[in-house]
């Protein structure tokens, strides 16, 4: 998510004749049709910064940087230099970047956690469609940030390729050295390659100054359209290569018994195996079996007492981000998280020139349930299933694609099964107009038992109670854009019948139709403002029924201001809502956010909320006053340990003030300490004040490789009555765990 939100969508700007640096006029088709030719590096890359190295001698190299935020297309502020070259196994990529040392912000931190610092990196689409592009980057330390996009804003930094870097701060700014294995790639079976490639600098000062090679034009929204051509590279194949990943898991968990006496438990182990095999560069089949898909950090808490839908919390096992970019689609009829404890799971990847397909596999031992409804989801834990996941997706040109997809869950111990098939597209008419359609249709077969119960109904007459009935439904999401330097618009449609469900999705309401439009517009008047953001959202929602739930109308603005300070604030009215067969009329919500990366330690942000919301959980809801109040903070006291600090209260009341619902607060403190790139160890405390909730998780870890790794830590969870020192003493310990993990990976 680094290098298109933070930034394509921050560098739509507009220019004034002023004094200041030289501006350049960059045009996409001359963008498209630039050449970076490279040659086979003619001596042997040591990667440790220093550039020495005799395979330099001949690299081919650019300088030509401009700045694209906050300029528009200028020349940079501090230069940059970068060379490439290969060999049989290797891109090698080497980055000078010129500035006084005393300004670089430089930390040692774990893989992907350094984007707040300088950084650099070569982003790479390969197949040259502009549907998929990796980022592969580095820190002036040397600290891996690499990632994934899709070309559009989502990217997704919890991909993870195997390359080397190194960096070092010099007398005149910073040097980063990276050899990037062919195996790790993705690319066509061709002896010639040609990649689109560009090159990216970032480096926070009084604001963060982002600068790339050639420029960006600001009137085409695709940036992945934009890049420039790679050419040189050829004999390179990536054969067959068979690779290892043995796992051994230890825990021993402690729990209360009937006496509330904490009762230890035994010591367990597990071993686990996964096989990878590369057929071709563009092929990858796995299987792991009896696989540890533990997390390593525990989620963060959330506030869900007013909350009647299931709470989505973010996939972190790297097996289920491999390929995440592929089954990725608008209606979320994926959701790898559905996927609970695999016995076995095997995958086969493909990446084409214009063909990409992912098939999914796996056996699952506790398989959760979320049932959409109306107004409410319904959770559940079932017992044992085996899911198939399939995604197909043809490349066409500047960004466009087709899709298929198809999933399927069958529980085994009894008759229950869900099925989801469904088209989707994403269609770029020219620089300015997309859009993007999804159609999906699902057929579930409940299981006859008593794992849900519930009198509510829904469609024609169908029961939310498993009893063994069979339903079809069918969802749909379609919407239109138009994006040009300052202006932005969307007009859209989505909705999903009462019966549609989604085994392994994650849908929470279905029942429902809405019709929205929306219309942004930005300016950065190069003053005190370095962006201005102004917009309006609309939307009327209706039920299958023709019941109208909901009219609202939004305002937001963003200001962009010095010292990497924005301000957002946020107000929706809703001309109407109707829950629980109650109209409520008069509710709005008010949002204030503002938050600051004012120098190289200190970071912090708030957010403000008031609110007249719905209080749901009544029998028959009512309006109530909801005040909303969170900050975060985060010090960098050291190149080597970070302090972070967050808190999120909600305290809802009636009308009058005079009686409160619900009042309570979540805070969580992290601390990190890395020692060496990989060697770090954090703690993590979380206070939920709605359940008392105290829980602790110190955590020693050992990473080499994004799949080489060792950790030991401990969670523990407390009743306690308050958040002071004397309660979490005094509190009741109602859970321990101890646990470890080794996983090395031979290839």
């Amino acid at each position: 998510m680094y290098f298109s939100k933070r930034t394509v969508s921050l560098t739509l700007s507009l220019s004034f004749l002023v004094a200041g640096p030289k501006s350049y006029d960059v045009v996409s088709d001359d963008l498209k049709n630039r050449i970076f030719e490279i040659t086979r590096a003619t001596g042997s890359i040591i990667v440790d910064a220093d550039l020495d190295d005799v395979g330099w001698a001949d690299a081919a190299s650019t300088d030509f940087f401009l700045e694209i935020q906050p300029g528009d297309n200028e020349d940079p502020p501090d230069p940059t230099e970068v060379k490439v070259t290969y060999d049989k196994d290797n891109l090698y990529v080497a980055f000078m970047a010129y500035s006084d040392p005393d300004d670089i912000r430089a930390t040692l931190q774990k893989r992907d956690q350094a984007w707040r610092d300088d950084f650099v990196a070569i982003i790479i689409d390969a197949y040259g469609d502009a549907n998929a592009a990796v980022m592969v980057g580095s820190n002036p330390l040397g600290v891996q940030m690499d990632a994934l996009n899709q070309g559009d804003d989502n990217d997704d930094d919890s991909y993870d390729i195997i390359y080397e870097s190194a960096g070092k701060i010099t007398d005149n700014g910073f040097q980063v050295e990276m050899a990037i294995p062919f195996s790790s790639l993705s690319f066509p079976k061709k002896k010639i390659q040609e990649w689109k490639v560009t090159f990216f600098r970032s480096f926070p000062r009084d604001a963060r100054h982002m600068v790339v090679w050639g420029g960006f034009d600001r009137s085409n929204q695709c940036w992945l359209c934009q890049l420039g051509t790679l050419k040189g590279i050829q004999g390179i194949d990536q054969k067959g290569k068979l690779e290892f990943l043995p796992t051994l898991v230890g825990s021993q968990a402690s729990e209360l018994d009937e006496n509330n006496a904490l009762n230890k438990g035994s010591s367990e182990g597990e071993v686990s195996m996964g096989i990878k095999y590369s057929l071709s560069s563009d092929r990858v089949a796995e299987i792991a079996i009896n696989p540890d898909f533990s997390q390593v950090e525990a989620d963060e808490e959330q506030i869900d007492v007013n909350t009647t839908f299931a709470l989505n919390y973010p996939e972190k096992r790297p097996f289920f981000n491999e390929g995440a970019d592929l089954t990725d689609t608008p209606v979320s009829v994926v959701y790898t998280r559905s996927i609970n404890n695999p016995t076995g799971v095997g995958r086969i990847i493909n990446r084409g020139q214009k063909d990409s397909w992912v098939l999914l596999s796996a056996l699952d031992e506790d398989s959760p349930y979320i049932v959409p409804g109306e107004e409410q989801s319904f959770t559940s834990m079932g017992s044992k299933s085996f899911s198939n996941i399939f995604r197909y997706k043809r490349s066409l040109n500047e960004g466009s694609f087709l899709g298929l997809i198809a999933t399927d869950r069958r529980m085994v111990d009894n008759q229950g099964s869900g099925s989801v098939v469904g088209f989707d597209t994403r269609y770029r008419f020219n620089d300015r107009y997309q859009v993007e359609f999804q159609s999906v249709f699902s057929h579930t077969q409940e299981p006859d038992d008593s794992l849900l119960v519930s009198s509510a109904t829904f469609g024609d007459d169908h029961t939310f109670t498993f009893d063994g009935e069979s339903f079809s439904g069918n969802a749909l999401e379609l919407e239109f854009d138009r994006n040009t330097e300052h202006w932005r618009m969307e007009v859209g449609y989505d909705h999903r019948t009462p019966a549609f469900r989604a085994e392994n999705g994650f849908v929470t309401n279905s029942n429902h139709r809405r019709i929205y439009g929306q219309s942004l517009w930005i300016y950065f008047p190069n003053n005190f403002f370095s962006q201005v953001l102004g917009g309006v959202h609309a939307g009327i929602e209706h039920n299958f029924d023709g019941v109208q739930k909901a009219k609202y109308i939004a305002l937001f603005s963003n200001l962009a201001m010095p010292r990497q300070t924005r301000l957002n604030v946020n107000y929706v009215r809703r001309m109407q809502y109707r829950f629980k067969d109650t109209e409520l009329n008069g509710t709005y919500d008010i949002r204030i956010n503002l938050n600051s990366q004012f120098s190289e330690r200190y970071q912090f942000g708030t957010n403000i909320g008031r609110h007249v919301a719905a209080v749901r959980f009544l029998e028959v809801p009512e309006e109530g006053r909801l005040a909303t109040l969170g900050f975060w903070i985060r010090m960098q006291a050291s190149d080597r340990l970070n302090v972070g600090l967050s808190y999120d209260s909600q305290k809802m009341t009636t009308m009058d003030i005079e009686t409160d619902y619900f009042s309570g607060y979540i805070t969580t403190l992290r601390a990190s300490y890395q020692h060496t790139k990989s060697l770090g160890f954090k703690v993590l405390t979380q206070y939920n004040d709605f359940s008392k909730g105290f829980q602790i998780q110190p955590l020693l870890t050992y990473q080499p490789s994004p799949f080489t790794i060792f950790y030991i830590g401990s969670t523990s969870n407390q009743n306690v009555d308050g958040l002071a020192f004397d309660n979490i003493q005094n509190g009741m310990l109602t859970d321990r765990q101890y646990f470890m993990k080794i996983q090395y990976l031979f290839n």
